[in-house]
């Protein structure tokens, strides 16, 4: 009677080693082929927070330079009257449109350096995990393959340390 508990139990050790192998595999694969694509997700969401967050401080430098501008346009008639020139392309009998022998007293009455503001700054796009095993958690057809295989290695695992004596 000894030696017959002594193969039960040395089967149920062995059943339950492959069980819990199977099972831990399987539920790992499993957890990869959903947390890998989630992680992307979320680090895709975090450059898009970052770049708009960069988006919004350009325009807001645009717009206090706008409001500059609008500002210097009021108070400035010199500048409200070479505005006016230019847009009508009006040259003033007496003057040229481009005198590059003398210095202008009034070239501080330019409207471009008023209305330059530098470009926004690029990111790097957004970094995802390496590896096969990630490109296959990635792809939906590999991962709805390798999912099936991981829930056949649950189920292996189960009947493998399942027990045929329940005495």
């Amino acid at each position: 009677m000894d030696s017959t508990q002594t193969d039960k139990s040395s089967a149920m050790a062995s059943g339950g080693g492959w069980t819990i192998m199977f099972l831990c595999a399987g539920i790992a694969i499993i957890a990869a082929c959903v947390l890998i694509p989630e992680a992307d997700e979320n680090q895709r969401l975090l450059w898009q927070s970052e770049r708009l967050r960069l988006d919004l401080e350009h325009t807001q430098k645009e717009v206090a330079t706008n409001e500059e501008f609008v500002k210097h346009i009021a108070e400035d008639p010199i500048l409200q009257e070479r505005l006016a020139q230019r847009q009508l392309k009006y040259v003033r009998t007496g003057t040229g449109v481009l005198d590059l022998g003398q210095k202008d007293e009034l070239g501080s009455h330019s409207p471009f350096p008023l209305v330059s503001v530098a470009e926004a700054p690029q990111l790097e796009p957004a970094k995802t995990v390496g590896g096969k095993f990630a490109m296959l958690c990635r792809d939906p057809k590999s991962r709805l393959y390798m999912m099936g295989g991981a829930l056949m290695l649950v189920a292996l695992g189960l009947v493998l340390g399942a027990s045929g004596n329940h005495d």
